[in-house]
């Protein structure tokens, strides 16, 4: 059975979700609110669906709500923009799979590294397989904790040479992440400059938004990068003062978890998501104090809105560590049902939609994970054996899927038409990067990366099983799962050609593209 045929894009005839996009970023903002209602309304039918193939769709987490799953209590922040409910409300939608990835999945390339079908094909690895290569992996010593015991050489700061990095960062790697108003940032910055670098947190902030503006605008060469990573001489000078703060200090200002996720990007940008991940992690934890009111004094006019930025730049960091390493989680997660989208005054229309759109679609990579790959089973999942044993992968289970799958792939689509044209990743193959608009690239590979692993279980079953009596529906989708995979190789090498935050991310997802690619399904690559 073949395919859907490929095309170069994906032209939508009809986009009933079109706005004017000059209306500013109030109109924006009140849309992607809009698509989050939308995309929840969506999920209901989820449970629809469930009660008509197999009964309700009760997942493992039925007992609880989303909010109800956290330990931090929200309080001491009143303010219309942040529609705290509490939580431990039983909501209407507590048997809908929640926005988190849950603990030991089974959509990490790991994982699927150790199914019986890939195992004959590329031969045995060890469960933790990528832990362990990331935690063995050297270091430079500059980076080590064994350098904080030696006396640090006074850091070498050129103001020519600071203000351009200063300048690269809220060019290139601010976007990305804004968390920092740069009118703000920039008196803190005189004054570092005035004084010299010290032990403050806001010496380290400044010091780590040098090291960023290093690594986003610098040449991409593997062994130089890997010994000697750009920006590294800031980054040795920023660790000591952010390790301590974080781990000994119970007094925070924002600077401090501002500064770790800033710290936690850059060693994205280095290809360290352990080191990346520690990072996100002591800011998040810091920032449930802010939430939670142990440390409610406001710190400027613009507190509020930068801790909601300060949340879901965790939020994503976090995420793209958790969906590919079985690692603690922060917490952080459990909260996403209760903040409200950023207002990202600080960025320009196209930078915050993209920004916005990237947080909706990574809130519903994780609803996918949970409906789809938990590490409990209910009746329209892969339970933690199925895979793995072949006998118990039968031809129900993954039937029993076919109609969620269906509907997560409409909550994707819908993500996709709704995002403002101006702004909207146009899908296929041989798009040329857009000079306007770089994080479109970013947005065009979340996209297949969701469509990938939306039909992921139907090519696992017939990888099993062969093609033989296989449903005509279950071919077409196992060859959407295929098209998705080549798509999104496609796209991510283009992107993986720069010094990026993604860089580890993507680089692991050729993992399940490449080996899915290689399987034994010609009947369904036809």
């Amino acid at each position: 059975m073949a395919t859907p045929p490929v095309t170069h894009a994906y032209p939508y005839s009809h986009r009933p979700y079109r706005i004017d996009t000059s209306g500013g970023t109030r109109e924006i903002l009140g849309r992607l609110r809009d698509i989050e209602t939308l995309l929840e309304n969506q999920s209901e039918k989820i449970a629809a669906i469930s009660n008509t193939s197999n009964g309700a769709f009760h997942h493992a987490h039925s007992v609880t709500t989303p909010q109800s799953q956290s330990s931090v209590p929200v309080s001491g922040i009143q303010s219309a923009s942040w529609p705290f409910l509490g939580l431990d409300v039983q909501s209407d939608i507590a048997k809908l799979p929640p926005l988190t990835i849950p603990v030991k999945h089974k959509t990490s390339s790991s994982y699927l590294l150790r199914l019986p079908s890939m195992r004959a094909l590329v031969g045995e690895y060890p469960p933790d397989l990528f832990f362990s290569l990331e935690s063995r992996s050297y270091l430079p010593p500059e980076l080590s904790l064994d350098s904080w015991a030696m006396p640090q050489s006074q850091a070498d700061i050129r103001r020519d040479v600071a203000d351009q990095l200063v300048s690269t960062f809220f060019s290139l790697a601010h976007p990305n992440h804004p968390i920092l108003e740069q009118t703000e940032f920039q008196e803190i910055y005189a004054r570092f400059l005035e004084n010299g670098p010290d032990s403050s947190v806001a010496s380290a902030l400044c010091m780590v938004v040098l090291a960023l503006g290093a690594v986003a605008d610098s040449p991409l060469k593997a062994a130089d990068f890997k010994n000697s990573p750009p920006g590294m001489q800031y980054m040795q000078h920023a660790l000591p003062t952010l390790i301590s703060q974080s781990s000994w200090s119970f007094s925070y200002s924002l600077l401090l978890p501002q500064a770790l996720v800033l710290a936690s990007v850059y060693f994205a940008y280095i290809v360290r998501p352990l080191q990346s991940w520690r990072l996100v992690y002591s800011a998040s934890t810091i920032l449930q104090f802010k939430l939670s009111g142990m440390d409610a004094q406001e710190e400027g006019p613009n507190w509020r809105e930068s801790i909601i930025r300060l949340f879901w730049s965790c939020f994503l960091v976090e995420c793209d560590r958790l969906a590919e390493l079985e690692l603690p989680r922060s917490g952080l997660q459990q909260l996403t049902d209760e903040i409200s989208l950023p207002k990202c005054s600080n960025l320009d229309l196209t930078q915050s939609t993209s920004y916005l759109a990237e947080i909706s679609v990574r809130r519903l990579l994780n609803r996918i994970h949970n409906s789809l790959y938990p590490s409990k089973a209910h009746p329209l999942t892969l339970s933690s054996t199925t895979l793995v044993a072949p006998e118990e992968f039968s031809i129900d289970d993954v039937s029993s899927m076919m109609n969620v799958s269906d509907e997560l792939y409409s909550q994707l689509k819908l993500w996709h038409s709704s995002i403002p044209e101006a702004s909207r990743p146009v899908l296929g193959l041989g798009i040329p990067p857009s000079k306007a608009n770089p994080r479109e690239a970013i947005l065009r590979i979340r996209y297949f990366a969701a469509r990938h692993i939306i039909y992921r279980p139907f090519v696992l079953y017939i990888a099993t099983h062969g093609v033989k009596r296989i449903p005509e529906a279950m071919i077409e989708k196992a060859g959407i799962c295929i098209e998705s995979c080549r798509y999104h190789l496609h796209n991510t090498s283009k992107v993986l050609t720069q010094p990026s935050q993604y860089t580890w991310t993507f680089s692991l997802s050729y993992v399940p593209d490449t080996v899915q690619r290689r399987k034994n399904l010609t009947d369904v690559g036809k």
